[in-house]
């Protein structure tokens, strides 16, 4: 199933929702005719508010943004869009005449990932897109591939859940078939105790109570766990305090 749908993810790629941007008719007119050519969806818009506007109605897989433009430019687009976007990821180039060193740093802080420097042939634009598809690709197997560990791991989870309860049922019972024994032994111990017994007898009897007692306590652990939570175990060191008491 995840192959499937990771083969008509990649098959969509073919044919993409592009956005581009550039109040620059000319360059909007070039950059959207190539793509077109190859079978691209291609929204275009010459500035940067109504950009926004169509990428916050299609979430277009790449868009191609003009630095420069009016009223909204291309650097505070991309952050809004870093900003809004979730799990649909979209792959942004910038067309920029700006050179330095400075200007690129700023513009991948603001989330741009790749950049074409006007003057450009067509060739190179197509050559960009290419990139563009191919990491595309990828975060798209990467989110697929997180999807399906994600949904692995609740569906472990849900089982262990599932054995702990049982687990839990299981030791209940068992605790509460135990108990009922061992206390009529006691029970017949303290019985015992009433009558005329001899010194061994008695250290005998004593030791059956003893031990019961010690039984009985070793129960009510185990009843504890079965019902508690994994952080909630406080009752095991309250009851090994009282036995060194009692030890001592």
């Amino acid at each position: 199933m995840l192959c499937a749908y990771l083969h008509g993810f990649l098959a969509r790629l073919v044919s993409m929702n592009i956005l581009v941007a550039d109040d620059d008719s000319a360059i909007r007119f070039l950059v959207s005719s190539a793509l077109s050519e190859l079978g691209h969806n291609v929204d275009s818009a010459e500035n940067g508010y109504d950009a926004w506007t169509a990428w916050k109605r299609d979430h277009h897989q790449l868009a191609i943004f003009d630095w420069t433009m009016p009223g909204l430019e291309g650097l505070e687009l991309c952050r809004r869009i870093r900003f809004e976007q979730s799990q649909e990821f979209t792959y942004i180039i910038l067309i920029t005449a700006r050179p330095g060193r400075a200007n690129y740093l700023e513009a991948m802080d603001s989330g741009v990932d790749d950049f074409i420097s006007k003057p450009f042939e067509t060739e190179q634009l197509l050559a960009h897109v290419r990139v563009a598809t191919r990491i595309l690709g990828l975060h798209e197997n990467l989110r697929l591939a997180n999807t399906e560990l994600e949904r692995r791991v609740c569906e472990r989870t849900a089982e262990l859940e599932e054995a702990l309860r049982a687990k839990g049922e299981f030791l209940s019972r068992a605790s509460h078939e135990l108990r009922t024994p061992m206390n009529h032994i006691l029970g017949f111990a303290q019985v015992l105790q009433l009558k005329g017994l001899s010194a061994e007898q008695e250290a005998n009897v004593q030791q059956i109570i003893t031990s019961g007692r010690h039984l009985l306590t070793l129960i009510d652990r185990v009843l504890g766990v079965s019902k508690s939570s994994p952080d909630d175990l406080s009752f095991l060191a309250t009851s090994k305090a009282c036995e060194s008491v009692k030890e001592a």
